[in-house]
């Protein structure tokens, strides 16, 4: 979780309210709801993190 926090630049609310549902391996993206000031986005893996496995 803390290399998707300051890899992906997220903040701690964000991470906590993550799901492998809005992950897509295959664009290394994650769809962040309601994050910073209460706006979806998206955000990039960085390369470090893509190589995890997904479960």
């Amino acid at each position: 979780m803390s290399g998707i926090l300051y890899g992906c630049g997220l903040i701690i609310n964000e991470v906590l309210s993550l799901i492998i549902k809005n992950i897509n391996f295959e664009s290394k993206s994650i769809l962040i709801f309601n994050g910073k000031e209460l706006k979806d986005r998206y955000t990039l893996f960085p390369n470090r993190i893509v190589n995890i496995k997904k479960p």
